[in-house]
Protein backbone atom coordinates (compact mmCIF):
# COMPACT_ATOMS: atom_id res chain seq x y z
CA UNK A 1 0.00 0.00 0.00
CA UNK A 2 1.42 3.42 -1.20
CA UNK A 3 1.76 6.14 1.45
CA UNK A 4 -1.16 9.02 0.57
CA UNK A 5 0.96 11.69 1.84
CA UNK A 6 3.97 13.12 -0.38
CA UNK A 7 7.74 11.84 0.99
CA UNK A 8 9.56 14.33 3.21
CA UNK A 9 13.25 13.17 2.92
CA UNK A 10 17.05 14.27 3.16
CA UNK A 11 20.43 13.11 1.66
CA UNK A 12 23.71 13.98 2.74
CA UNK A 13 26.85 13.65 1.98
CA UNK A 14 30.11 14.71 1.34
CA UNK A 15 31.24 17.36 -1.20
CA UNK A 16 31.07 15.90 -4.61
CA UNK A 17 29.43 12.62 -4.06
CA UNK A 18 26.58 13.16 -6.29
CA UNK A 19 23.60 13.77 -4.18
CA UNK A 20 22.81 16.73 -6.49
CA UNK A 21 22.87 14.63 -9.36
CA UNK A 22 20.83 11.77 -7.99
CA UNK A 23 17.95 14.18 -6.97
CA UNK A 24 17.56 15.86 -10.23
CA UNK A 25 17.24 12.51 -11.52
CA UNK A 26 14.42 11.57 -9.07
CA UNK A 27 12.76 15.04 -9.68
CA UNK A 28 13.19 16.65 -13.05
CA UNK A 29 9.64 18.27 -12.30
CA UNK A 30 10.46 19.69 -9.11
CA UNK A 31 11.29 23.35 -8.17
CA UNK A 32 14.98 23.62 -6.92
CA UNK A 33 16.03 26.18 -3.96
CA UNK A 34 19.98 26.34 -4.82
CA UNK A 35 22.50 28.69 -4.78
CA UNK A 36 24.08 30.05 -7.97
CA UNK A 37 25.45 27.44 -9.98
CA UNK A 38 24.62 24.39 -7.69
CA UNK A 39 22.76 22.61 -10.43
CA UNK A 40 25.27 22.56 -12.92
CA UNK A 41 25.81 18.94 -12.77
CA UNK A 42 22.02 17.86 -13.20
CA UNK A 43 22.17 19.98 -16.55
CA UNK A 44 25.35 18.45 -17.79
CA UNK A 45 24.78 14.71 -16.48
CA UNK A 46 20.41 14.41 -16.39
CA UNK A 47 20.54 16.38 -19.68
CA UNK A 48 17.56 18.91 -18.57
CA UNK A 49 17.59 22.37 -17.26
CA UNK A 50 16.18 22.56 -13.59
CA UNK A 51 13.52 25.53 -12.34
CA UNK A 52 15.61 27.28 -9.96
CA UNK A 53 14.92 29.63 -7.06
CA UNK A 54 17.52 31.39 -5.20
CA UNK A 55 18.65 30.52 -1.85
CA UNK A 56 17.19 33.41 0.72
CA UNK A 57 16.18 31.96 3.89
CA UNK A 58 14.10 29.50 5.80
CA UNK A 59 11.21 31.72 6.50
CA UNK A 60 11.38 33.11 3.02
CA UNK A 61 11.31 29.91 1.64
CA UNK A 62 8.20 28.75 3.74
CA UNK A 63 6.32 31.48 2.89
CA UNK A 64 6.92 30.63 -0.65
CA UNK A 65 5.69 26.85 -0.44
CA UNK A 66 2.15 27.26 -0.34
CA UNK A 67 2.07 29.46 -3.15
CA UNK A 68 4.16 26.80 -5.49
CA UNK A 69 2.34 24.33 -4.65
CA UNK A 70 -1.15 26.35 -5.59
CA UNK A 71 0.69 27.08 -8.54
CA UNK A 72 0.67 23.39 -10.17
CA UNK A 73 3.99 23.58 -11.95
CA UNK A 74 5.77 22.08 -10.17
CA UNK A 75 5.08 18.50 -8.13
CA UNK A 76 7.81 18.58 -5.60
CA UNK A 77 10.75 21.06 -3.78
CA UNK A 78 14.18 20.41 -3.50
CA UNK A 79 16.11 22.79 -1.40
CA UNK A 80 19.56 21.97 -2.30
CA UNK A 81 21.97 22.87 0.23
CA UNK A 82 19.27 22.73 2.92
CA UNK A 83 22.72 23.10 5.73
CA UNK A 84 23.65 26.46 3.79
CA UNK A 85 19.80 27.73 3.65
CA UNK A 86 20.66 27.51 7.53
CA UNK A 87 23.74 29.54 7.53
CA UNK A 88 22.15 31.74 5.47
CA UNK A 89 18.90 32.00 8.01
CA UNK A 90 21.66 32.07 11.07
CA UNK A 91 23.30 35.42 9.25
CA UNK A 92 19.91 36.87 8.85
CA UNK A 93 18.18 36.25 12.30
CA UNK A 94 21.84 37.79 13.92
CA UNK A 95 20.65 41.14 12.89
CA UNK A 96 18.20 40.89 15.41
CA UNK A 97 19.02 38.22 17.85
CA UNK A 98 22.00 37.77 19.72
CA UNK A 99 22.89 34.36 22.07
CA UNK A 100 20.27 31.82 23.02
CA UNK A 101 17.75 33.87 21.52
CA UNK A 102 19.46 33.69 18.08
CA UNK A 103 19.41 29.82 18.26
CA UNK A 104 16.08 29.95 19.21
CA UNK A 105 14.91 31.64 16.04
CA UNK A 106 16.65 29.56 14.27
CA UNK A 107 15.12 26.53 15.89
CA UNK A 108 11.49 28.20 15.67
CA UNK A 109 12.60 28.98 11.66
CA UNK A 110 12.70 25.36 10.99
CA UNK A 111 9.86 24.14 12.46
CA UNK A 112 7.78 26.47 10.72
CA UNK A 113 9.54 25.43 7.44
CA UNK A 114 8.94 21.27 8.18
CA UNK A 115 5.20 21.96 9.47
CA UNK A 116 4.83 24.28 5.74
CA UNK A 117 6.20 21.52 3.64
CA UNK A 118 4.30 18.76 5.28
CA UNK A 119 1.39 20.34 4.81
CA UNK A 120 2.15 21.82 1.30
CA UNK A 121 1.12 18.59 -0.31
CA UNK A 122 4.72 18.47 -2.87
CA UNK A 123 7.16 16.26 -2.10
CA UNK A 124 10.09 18.22 0.02
CA UNK A 125 13.70 16.64 -0.39
CA UNK A 126 16.63 18.53 1.23
CA UNK A 127 20.31 17.83 0.77
CA UNK A 128 23.49 18.65 2.81
CA UNK A 129 27.02 18.10 3.38
CA UNK A 130 27.85 15.66 5.75
CA UNK A 131 29.18 16.45 9.01
CA UNK A 132 30.94 13.44 10.77
CA UNK A 133 30.75 11.72 14.39
CA UNK A 134 32.22 14.03 17.62
CA UNK A 135 32.69 13.55 21.09
CA UNK A 136 30.94 16.08 23.38
CA UNK A 137 33.61 17.30 26.48
CA UNK A 138 32.18 15.01 28.69
CA UNK A 139 32.61 12.19 26.31
CA UNK A 140 29.07 11.34 25.15
CA UNK A 141 29.13 10.26 21.37
CA UNK A 142 27.25 12.68 18.80
CA UNK A 143 25.95 10.62 15.82
CA UNK A 144 27.15 12.46 12.27
CA UNK A 145 24.64 13.77 10.50
CA UNK A 146 23.69 16.58 7.87
CA UNK A 147 26.21 19.76 8.30
CA UNK A 148 23.96 22.04 10.51
CA UNK A 149 24.43 24.27 14.14
CA UNK A 150 23.10 23.19 17.25
CA UNK A 151 20.96 19.97 17.71
CA UNK A 152 19.34 20.58 14.26
CA UNK A 153 21.59 17.55 12.81
CA UNK A 154 18.80 15.56 14.97
CA UNK A 155 15.87 17.78 14.57
CA UNK A 156 15.99 17.69 11.09
CA UNK A 157 16.43 14.20 10.35
CA UNK A 158 13.60 14.02 12.97
CA UNK A 159 11.12 15.42 10.76
CA UNK A 160 11.46 13.47 7.63
CA UNK A 161 10.56 10.37 6.25
CA UNK A 162 13.91 9.06 5.02
CA UNK A 163 17.11 10.41 5.94
CA UNK A 164 20.16 8.69 3.73
CA UNK A 165 23.35 9.22 4.36
CA UNK A 166 25.71 9.37 0.76
CA UNK A 167 28.48 7.22 0.69
CA UNK A 168 30.88 5.17 -2.28
CA UNK A 169 31.59 1.53 -3.18
CA UNK A 170 34.63 1.92 -5.67
CA UNK A 171 33.84 -1.33 -6.83
CA UNK A 172 30.67 -0.56 -7.61
CA UNK A 173 30.16 0.04 -11.72
CA UNK A 174 30.08 2.30 -13.60
CA UNK A 175 28.17 4.63 -10.91
CA UNK A 176 30.43 4.12 -7.21
CA UNK A 177 27.86 5.90 -5.38
CA UNK A 178 25.53 4.16 -2.96
CA UNK A 179 22.90 4.79 0.41
CA UNK A 180 23.78 3.94 3.54
CA UNK A 181 20.39 3.79 6.11
CA UNK A 182 21.39 1.78 9.08
CA UNK A 183 18.88 2.73 11.00
CA UNK A 184 20.97 0.77 14.17
CA UNK A 185 24.18 3.03 13.78
CA UNK A 186 26.16 4.13 16.70
CA UNK A 187 27.74 6.69 14.19
CA UNK A 188 25.15 7.98 11.81
CA UNK A 189 22.05 9.13 11.73
CA UNK A 190 19.68 7.76 8.80
CA UNK A 191 15.91 6.82 8.91
CA UNK A 192 13.61 4.91 6.99
CA UNK A 193 9.79 4.95 7.87
CA UNK A 194 8.93 2.57 5.18
CA UNK A 195 11.15 0.44 6.14
CA UNK A 196 12.14 -0.67 2.39
CA UNK A 197 15.82 0.70 1.88
CA UNK A 198 18.30 -1.71 1.67
CA UNK A 199 21.99 -0.84 3.46
CA UNK A 200 23.92 -0.44 1.30
CA UNK A 201 20.95 0.94 -1.27
CA UNK A 202 22.61 1.93 -4.85
CA UNK A 203 22.38 5.86 -5.11
CA UNK A 204 19.42 5.98 -6.76
CA UNK A 205 16.63 8.08 -4.81
CA UNK A 206 14.03 8.01 -7.14
CA UNK A 207 14.03 4.62 -7.82
CA UNK A 208 14.15 3.85 -3.82
CA UNK A 209 10.80 6.18 -3.27
CA UNK A 210 8.69 4.66 -6.27
CA UNK A 211 8.71 1.78 -4.05
CA UNK A 212 5.85 3.38 -2.38
CA UNK A 213 5.36 6.90 -4.17
CA UNK A 214 4.31 8.22 -7.26
CA UNK A 215 7.28 9.74 -8.58
CA UNK A 216 6.87 11.70 -12.25
CA UNK A 217 9.15 11.10 -15.22
CA UNK A 218 10.32 13.81 -17.63
CA UNK A 219 8.29 15.12 -19.84
CA UNK A 220 10.81 14.53 -22.69
CA UNK A 221 11.02 10.93 -22.96
CA UNK A 222 7.03 9.88 -22.28
CA UNK A 223 7.57 6.15 -22.32
CA UNK A 224 10.93 6.43 -20.24
CA UNK A 225 8.63 4.35 -17.04
CA UNK A 226 8.05 1.38 -19.52
CA UNK A 227 11.53 1.35 -21.02
CA UNK A 228 12.88 1.35 -17.23
CA UNK A 229 10.49 -1.56 -16.53
CA UNK A 230 10.90 -4.00 -18.90
CA UNK A 231 14.73 -3.97 -18.50
CA UNK A 232 14.51 -4.53 -15.09
CA UNK A 233 12.42 -7.23 -15.83
CA UNK A 234 14.88 -8.47 -18.23
CA UNK A 235 17.56 -8.30 -15.83
CA UNK A 236 15.71 -9.78 -13.36
CA UNK A 237 14.84 -13.10 -15.51
CA UNK A 238 18.75 -14.01 -15.53
CA UNK A 239 21.30 -13.49 -12.91
CA UNK A 240 23.08 -10.91 -11.57
CA UNK A 241 26.60 -11.89 -13.78
CA UNK A 242 23.94 -11.26 -17.10
CA UNK A 243 23.56 -7.81 -16.04
CA UNK A 244 26.49 -6.09 -17.24
CA UNK A 245 25.72 -7.86 -20.64
CA UNK A 246 22.00 -6.45 -20.64
CA UNK A 247 22.73 -3.20 -19.44
CA UNK A 248 25.01 -2.67 -22.28
CA UNK A 249 22.86 -4.01 -25.12
CA UNK A 250 19.53 -2.37 -23.37
CA UNK A 251 21.76 1.02 -23.60
CA UNK A 252 22.93 0.81 -27.11
CA UNK A 253 19.86 0.00 -28.16
CA UNK A 254 18.26 2.90 -27.38
CA UNK A 255 20.56 4.97 -28.54
CA UNK A 256 20.00 3.63 -31.92
CA UNK A 257 16.72 3.88 -31.87
CA UNK A 258 17.15 7.45 -31.43
CA UNK A 259 17.61 8.44 -27.36
CA UNK A 260 19.85 10.79 -26.73
CA UNK A 261 22.66 9.33 -24.19
CA UNK A 262 21.81 11.77 -21.38
CA UNK A 263 18.41 9.88 -21.04
CA UNK A 264 19.50 6.44 -22.35
CA UNK A 265 21.92 6.47 -19.73
CA UNK A 266 19.24 7.57 -17.27
CA UNK A 267 16.87 5.10 -18.30
CA UNK A 268 19.02 2.31 -18.14
CA UNK A 269 20.74 3.43 -14.52
CA UNK A 270 17.03 3.48 -13.17
CA UNK A 271 16.28 -0.44 -14.47
CA UNK A 272 19.55 -1.87 -13.22
CA UNK A 273 19.01 -0.15 -9.80
CA UNK A 274 15.03 -1.40 -10.08
CA UNK A 275 16.22 -4.75 -10.36
CA UNK A 276 19.03 -4.30 -7.40
CA UNK A 277 16.29 -3.20 -5.46
CA UNK A 278 14.06 -5.87 -6.31
CA UNK A 279 16.73 -8.21 -5.42
CA UNK A 280 17.39 -7.23 -2.39
CA UNK A 281 13.23 -6.78 -1.19
CA UNK A 282 12.95 -10.35 -2.57
CA UNK A 283 16.38 -11.77 0.11
CA UNK A 284 15.02 -9.60 2.84
CA UNK A 285 11.23 -11.11 2.54
CA UNK A 286 12.52 -14.77 2.56
CA UNK A 287 14.92 -14.41 5.21
CA UNK A 288 12.63 -13.96 9.14
CA UNK A 289 15.98 -12.42 10.94
CA UNK A 290 16.72 -9.98 7.94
Amino acid sequence: MSPTEPVFACVYAPSGFGKTVDVGYAFPNAVYYAKKGATKSIVSVCGYEPAVLPHTTLDEVTKQMPLIAKSGKYDAIVVDEFDFLAEDTMSSLEKKFTGFKLFGALRQSVLNFRNTARECGLHVVLTALERGPKLRDDGTKVRGGPALTGDLPEKVPAMCDLVLRGSRDPLRKPWPGIYRVDVNSADWISKDRDNSTPDPAPMNLGEILRFHYPISRHKSVPQQEAIVEQIATTLLSGTPQDDPKIVTESYKALLSGGMLPTFARWTVRDAWDRALLRRAKAVREANFFS
